[in-house]
């Protein structure tokens, strides 16, 4: 990392079409601490308010976690009895203890840094500690291993509302660091993470004043200061006599991960970028210019500039690091980088520069083919099998008729006939599963008028994705190829549908008045290379509703559906989102070749009022060497996988020996229950892990599994309306 005071030396580069080129030159003196006019005696200028003391003027904290310093630290002490290793302390009582949880951050003005979490109220299930961040650099990494019975399957939202929401947050989070004042002279800075997109979660000043008050007896070097991370926060301050350290005062650059990358130029203010991040605007083949630092982008993106200062440890700077990809702190880069918005160019955070130039497809394509994973291969699709078949007929008996089933019918489907086959017989959903042949004949010969180059013409799906796979603008604009596959998903669900299941649907199920579940099942997904969960689309459907020759609801299958569900709609629904854009981008990641890509439908009856839903994994996914089979469940028809924000399932991990469950230890309640309630008994959850360890011992995993890995099982369930348990899904999971 380095720093450049940047009085803003701003050199004209030439470029295509006359755009500048920005290179900015270290040639400042300014810094974080007011420049090297604090160099000899230790003052910080107007940067420091307030920052005479350790305690200085704190008010009364008023909130939970204000305990004496000598509290009980024992998860800190069990988590490195059950690791191996140091994860936090409850305590810095000297430069010592500080030097052993710190990194070095290699800038003149700060030197060292750490993360911490304080108790925000009476029942935070952590207390107050430090992170040693030789170990975890992410707090989130940090809560979901050091602590799995508690965090481990915390998802990103709810983690997320424990530290930022005003109203259900559990912690206080943010990092702690080690500035430079000049000469000897010191000062140690707290952040306080909140969303600074959204001012209603902007920290308090009395919030502020607590966090203080709970460092205070915890940390023993001083001076200690606030820092504000945002404009908000610099806002808040104006009003708040809380000792204080504007660390970007003065400081016009900052490089975090010094590197080059090549993509798309877009700009976001930070509300911008919750509704971009949210509609999967911008991709790994995107530079990301932002107006403040966000809290986080879990996003591979291929380069980020803000124009706020962040964090030596924030989760985009970690990230950043991780993923090799430059990130640098540019004062208005928003503004500075607006006549570079939606160019393909080439970035370049240096050590004391950076810069932005034009760059040729040619040139973005080379470098980003060195930054893709191992490049994954799916199987190429039968284009000529076209006979539907029940789960239980589908020829499973050898991999290489498993291998031909996914070729069919997709992995989803191949996999639950796999299972169904072998374990869980009074666990099953009658179903069956239509090819992909049926997809492939529908892509080539429907047509819609698009422009491939010489104006608006019909031409087919296929067609249509031939020419855009082969076209650079498509393959290196991100938001070009979006909009584009937006237009092709509206125009296959306005196709017309030329498949007749009606004798499947009446052989299966006796009747055509069932609503049924149509549900992806292609050939890249569920699989032990390339998971693909959630990327593709499942949609509600019914036969009586295509034979009653009107379009008008409700439907025939649940009067409570105020508009038709066809049979013909919901094949296109599914079809169509093998070209939703996260499944495109997520494919172009791993390198699969798109044109390989085909969608088989797996259908099963829709079930109504359902008891729970659960998520369970043959093994804790989250900590290598714990063989508990993980359960996570949720009351009712609440989604496990992405629940809105503030709800979290129930979790419980099973110790399962020899078919019969010993232990059951129970990490967390629904959040949608009382305390003391579960949504699966101690009964349901031993016949859900005998059951489970049936489907190991049967289920066969063909493949190679890598040396570095092992092999779960990660399966989905229901409880239906009338108790039956159903398992719906299964799918290999690497371990690593």
């Amino acid at each position: 990392m380095d720093v450049v005071g940047l009085a803003a030396l701003v050199a004209l580069v030439g470029c295509a079409d006359g755009d500048p080129s920005y290179a900015l030159s270290a040639t400042g003196t300014g810094g974080g601490a007011g420049g090297e006019s604090a160099a000899e005696g230790g003052d910080a200028g107007n940067a420091v308010a307030g920052a005479g003391g350790a305690a200085g003027s704190t008010a009364e904290a008023g909130t939970a976690g204000a305990v004496e310093a000598g509290q009980d630290c024992h998860l800190c002490d069990e988590a490195e009895a059950r690791l191996g290793y140091r994860v936090c302390v409850c305590r810095v009582p000297d430069a010592s203890v500080w030097t052993s949880i710190t990194l070095p951050v290699p800038t003149p003005f700060e030197r060292r840094a750490t993360k911490y979490s304080l108790p925000a109220r009476d029942d935070a299930r952590l207390p107050g500690l430090f992170m040693d961040v030789n170990v975890f650099t992410l707090h989130y990494d940090f809560m979901r291993q050091a602590f799995p019975d508690e965090f481990g399957d915390l998802g990103v939202r709810d983690y997320l509302t424990l530290i930022e929401d005003p109203e259900r947050r559990e912690f206080y989070a943010g990092g702690l660091s080690e500035f430079a004042l000049g000469g000897q002279a010191v000062l140690y800075g707290f952040t306080i993470w909140d969303d600074p997109g959204d001012p209603a979660t902007t920290i308090t000043c009395s919030e502020a004043h607590a966090v203080y008050a709970m460092l205070d007896p915890r940390f023993d070097l001083v001076p200690l200061a606030f820092v504000p991370s945002s404009a908000n926060q610099r806002d808040m301050l104006a009003d708040c006599d809380i000792p204080s350290y504007d660390a970007e005062a003065g400081l016009d650059y900052e490089a975090y991960t010094p590197g080059i990358g090549y993509g798309t130029l877009r700009r976001y203010t930070l509300s911008e970028l919750a509704a971009a991040t949210s509609n999967h605007d911008f991709g790994w083949q995107d530079i990301l210019v932002l107006e403040e630092a966000p809290t986080d982008i879990e996003a591979v993106i291929s380069g980020a500039v803000t124009g706020r200062r962040q964090g030596a440890l924030s989760h985009l700077n970690v990230r950043s690091a991780a993923r090799n990809t430059p990130n640098c702190y540019v004062d208005e880069a928003y503004h500075l980088l607006e006549g570079w918005e939606g160019q393909l160019v080439r970035l370049e955070c240096g050590n004391g520069y950076f810069s932005v130039d034009a760059a040729t497809p040619d040139q973005a394509n080379a470098f980003w083919e060195e930054l893709r994973p191992s490049r994954v291969t799916i199987p190429e699709p039968d284009r000529d099998f076209s006979s539907t078949a029940g789960l239980l007929e589908v020829p499973t008996g050898t991999p290489e008729e498993r291998a031909t089933a996914v070729r069919r019918y997709g992995a989803k489907g191949a996999n639950l006939a796999t299972l169904y086959q072998r374990a869980a017989f009074d666990h099953q959903f009658a179903g069956f599963v239509v090819p992909m042949r049926h997809y492939v004949e529908f892509v080539e010969t429907r047509s819609f008028a698009v422009d491939l180059g010489n104006g608006p013409e019909l031409h087919t799906f296929a067609e249509t994705l031939n020419a855009w796979l082969d076209d650079v603008t498509f393959r290196t604009d991100g938001r070009v190829r979006r909009q584009r596959l937006a237009a092709l998903r509206d125009a296959m669900e306005d196709a017309e549908v030329d498949v007749d299941l009606s004798a499947a649907i009446e052989a299966s199920y006796g009747t055509n008045t069932i609503m049924l579940r149509f549900r992806s099942s292609s050939n890249a997904e569920d699989a032990l290379e390339f998971s693909g969960a959630g990327l593709y689309d499942s949609v509600s459907g019914c036969l009586a509703d295509d034979l009653d020759g009107d379009s008008t609801g409700p439907s025939r299958c649940d009067a409570g559906e105020s508009r038709e569900r066809t049979v013909a709609r919901a094949l296109r629904h599914v079809w169509a989102s093998l070209w939703n854009a996260e499944a495109y981008e997520e494919r172009d990641w791993y390198g699969i070749d798109h044109a390989r890509a085909a969608m088989a439908v797996l259908v099963n009856p829709r079930s109504q009022n359902e008891q729970a839903n659960i998520v369970a994994f043959t093994g804790n996914p989250t900590s290598p060497g714990d063989d508990r089979y993980l359960i996570d469940a949720q009351a009712g028809e609440l989604d496990v996988v992405l629940p809105d924000p503030g709800v979290f399932p129930e979790e419980s991990l099973l110790t399962v020996s020899s078919g019969s469950v010993w232990a059951i230890d129970r990490v967390q309640g629904s959040s949608e229950l009382p305390a003391g309630s579960w949504v699966l008994d101690d009964a349901r959850l031993t016949e859900l892990g005998g059951l489970l360890w049936q489907i190991v011992q049967a289920y066969p995993v063909d493949g190679v599994v890598p040396p570095d890995a092992t092999v779960l099982l990660d399966t989905e369930w229901k409880i239906l309306s009338d108790g039956r348990l159903i398992v719906k899904q299964v799918r290999p999971f690497l371990r690593r």
